[in-house]
């Protein structure tokens, strides 16, 4: 509907113009139905005359509520439904990145320890049997075992609490996703979206450090406790990143969203 009335808006002089060419022409045949009309002799000439006039009167009424709903589509509709048509041409989120462009963390393996020998010579003597007076001297390392210090594995900083979202206006609330959750793979965003002069509503992500908000779902009807959008996180990078619900009236405004903090975990 919102490309529909754009379209309208978009070819709003070319109606004028042929609406305008028409009411010449419909001047003209009321110029010439009078003409006629004063040299009728017969009733049957003068009926047709009268008919005449009356489709003319019907053609200039349909002319004057076509430019007039053409004017009203063209300024007031246009206005109202500027941000539907803006998401229709572009709804999809950009690209995400590949994932061999995310940098891997490395989490370092536990050293296991290697044991040092130590060689400690022992002597003895020991006398050959049946061959007096020949000792045999023999040596015997001993092996001993130094432990290497262990390399202890740093231990991660704990992750946020989640928490519920704290929404300015009870006409956009989230219930689904809570302040620092940690989402992926399909995830569906619960919540309510109403308004006493409601137009639509939109689910929005944006990157930590970004200024662009991504549209991910919405819809033209309210919702109350129930499913807003479904995220499919397999096109976000993993991160932090910024959800928000915004909520818009038949004027083009809108209350103030409601916003919480996930993490996307892929």
């Amino acid at each position: 509907m919102g490309i529909v009335i754009q379209s309208v808006a978009n070819y709003a002089p070319w109606i004028y113009a042929i609406c305008g060419l028409v009411a010449l022409y419909q001047l003209y045949k009321i110029w010439a139905v009078r003409a006629e009309r004063k040299q009728a002799v017969f009733s049957l000439e003068r009926e047709k005359a009268i008919r005449d006039t009356y489709s003319i009167l019907a053609i200039a009424l349909i002319l004057l509520l076509t430019m007039g709903f053409t004017y009203f589509m063209s300024t007031t509709l246009k206005q109202a439904v500027a941000p539907l048509v803006n998401e229709a041409l572009s709804p999809t989120p950009p690209l995400p990145l590949l994932d061999f462009l995310v940098t891997p963390t490395n989490t370092p393996l536990a050293v296991t320890p290697t044991p040092t020998r130590t060689a400690t010579p022992i002597s003895g003597t020991l006398p050959l049997e049946g061959t007096p007076g020949i000792a045999l001297t023999v040596t015997v390392e001993s092996q001993t075992s130094t432990p290497v210090a262990e390399t202890a594995t740093p231990t991660p900083p704990p992750a946020p609490a989640v928490v519920a979202a704290q929404c300015p206006d009870d006409h956009s609330t989230l219930m689904r996703p809570g302040q620092n959750e940690a989402i992926s793979g399909q995830y569906n965003v619960i919540g309510t979206a109403t308004l006493d002069n409601f137009q639509y509503y939109k689910v929005e992500v944006q990157a930590s450090g970004s200024t662009d908000w991504q549209y991910v779902g919405g819809g033209q009807a309210p919702v109350t406790a129930g499913l807003l959008a479904t995220i499919n996180t397999a096109s976000l990078a993993n991160g932090v990143w910024s959800l928000h619900l915004v909520v818009v009236d038949q004027t083009g405004n809108f209350i103030p969203p409601c916003q919480v903090t996930v993490t996307v975990q892929n």
